[in-house]
């Protein structure tokens, strides 16, 4: 029973790390160089996730010959993938030449590089399935040289088979609640958002926080989250739950500025909807909604439930938002809940 459950203790452990490690991609303030950082993301993937392959030989067929297996399944997977989409992209761009020349040249093609890609890769699985084969006695003797009970190979068998399933219900765990897992794990990356000089801003949990830094040259401090519903995996079988995003900001100068007279409004060309005031600590914000020209102007696309707002005051607090009428009441009662802190 404690090899079934260490099995599925570690396979767990791999799966949330490499999700925490692919969820970093998206933190862009996370690292100096987020283009260099995104790009090591991504390329190590072939390493990572062959690295898992390799986890699995050693659990299914035990140490022996576990190294060399180990190196192989990462060479196969790093290479080997490459190798496969390389041979593949070519073979449908000649058939696509081939059949904008003649449909004769495109049948020849197809039945040579075509039929040569498909017995490659059934000879390839036959391969595979040889070795599996070989190494499952080779596992079946050292359990018998190491007096293993059918009791501990039916416990190891159930945990293994109960491992298979985590890495696909994690990628359909976090497929399905994108958002708010992304949510969590900035504010673990950018701990206290919503401490913004002086002002708290009681920003969600579920909130991405996408940048929260301080300008070194002026002293001011904003945050730029993305709050949305629905789901990137659900919406694929069931349209009404299309991921919809909706874009929050805040800013705080470090003094208020005396030569401002008037806040911000929008331009005359705007269509303005609707008018809110807040207080917000010791100042009185308003809020502006508003619909741009440009989403106006559009008749191809239904822009009718997307908003865009400012809130501006003669202080040093301003707030925007941009996005999904629905997550436009969310946005007020975090503001209606802000604090001056001094």
């Amino acid at each position: 029973m404690k090899k079934g459950l260490a099995i599925v203790a570690v396979v767990g452990l791999y799966s949330c790390l490499e999700t925490v490690f692919l969820l970093s991609f998206l933190f862009p303030t996370v690292f100096s160089f987020p283009s260099t950082y995104q790009a090591f993301v991504g390329w190590s993937q072939l390493v990572v996730i062959p690295g898992i392959a390799a986890l699995f030989s050693r659990l299914m067929y035990g140490s022996q010959g576990w190294r060399r297996r180990a190196i192989n399944t990462l060479l196969l997977g790093s290479f080997g993938l490459a190798l496969f989409l390389t041979v593949f992209f070519s073979v449908i761009a000649e058939m696509v030449w081939s059949a904008s020349v003649h449909w004769t040249l495109f049948i020849a093609s197809a039945v040579i590089l075509g039929g040569g890609f498909i017995v490659g890769i059934a000879w390839t699985i036959k391969r595979i399935q040889h070795r599996s084969v070989a190494l499952e006695e080779a596992r079946w003797l050292n359990d018998k040289q190491r007096q293993i009970t059918a009791t501990d190979r039916r416990w190891r068998n159930r945990g293994i088979r109960i491992a298979l399933w985590i890495p696909s219900l994690t990628a359909l765990l976090v497929g399905t609640f994108l958002v708010p897992i992304w949510g969590a794990l900035s504010h673990v990356a950018q701990p206290r958002p919503g401490n913004l000089g002086g002002f708290h801003v009681p920003i969600p949990l579920t909130a991405v926080v996408l940048y929260c830094n301080q300008d070194p040259t002026t002293g001011h401090e904003w945050a730029t989250l993305m709050r949305g519903h629905g789901s990137p995996l659900l919406s694929i079988f069931c349209p009404s739950k299309v991921l919809r995003l909706s874009s929050w900001g805040f800013h705080v100068a470090v003094s208020k500025d005396p030569s401002k007279t008037a806040i911000w409004r929008p331009p005359e060309h705007e269509q303005i909807t609707g008018q809110r005031q807040f207080q917000v600590g010791r100042e009185s914000v308003e809020c502006f909604e508003y619909t741009p020209a440009y989403m106006r102007e559009r008749k191809d696309l239904d822009y009718s439930s997307i908003i865009y707002v400012n809130c501006d005051g003669l202080g040093r607090f301003s707030a925007s938002f941009g996005g999904e009428k629905t997550d436009l009441p969310a946005f007020y009662e975090m503001l209606a809940d802000t604090k001056q802190l001094n």
